[in-house]
C-alpha cells in the first residue's frame, strides 16, 4: 500500500509528465504544418528545397518480404 505522500507523488509526476508530453505534441504539430507541409509542397511543385536539386523527384517502392512464396521481381511492376 502507498503511503499518502508517495500516491500524492505519483500523481503529480502523472500530470507534470501530461503536461510535458502535450507541450510536444502541440509543439509537433506547429512544425508539422508551419515547417514540413510547405517545404514538401514546395518540393512537390518541383523546387529546390534543403539542398535537393530543383525538379527532385522521389521514386519510393515498397517491397513486401512477408510473401515468401511469391518473390518479387524488379520488373514486376
Amino acid at each position: 500500500m502507498l503511503s499518502r505522500d508517495g500516491r500524492q507523488e505519483r500523481k503529480l509526476k502523472a500530470i507534470r509528465w501530461a503536461q510535458f508530453r502535450l507541450k510536444q505534441r502541440l509543439e509537433a504539430i506547429d512544425f508539422m504544418e508551419d515547417v514540413l507541409g510547405p517545404e514538401v509542397e514546395a518540393l512537390k511543385s518541383g523546387k529546390s528545397v534543403l539542398g535537393l536539386a530543383e525538379g527532385m523527384a522521389f521514386d519510393i517502392k515498397v517491397v513486401d518480404h512477408a510473401d515468401s512464396d511469391h518473390p518479387q521481381t524488379d520488373d514486376a511492376e
